[in-house]
């Protein structure tokens, strides 16, 4: 298994800091959760993997 899985949407230090500096919690808050479901989709697919 390879351990190249980065997501590619993942949000860079400097977009994190433009929603802090603009006060967009809510989108904010809306790009981590995708991130973090779009995780747990690649967990549970590799979970299957797991002898």
């Amino acid at each position: 298994m390879s351990n190249d899985n980065r997501i590619s949407s993942e949000p860079s230090e400097e977009a994190i800091a433009l929603f802090l500096a603009n006060d967009n919690g809510d989108a904010l808050t809306d790009l981590l959760v995708a991130a973090l479901d779009e995780a747990f989709e690649v967990l549970s697919e590799a979970a299957g993997t797991v002898h």
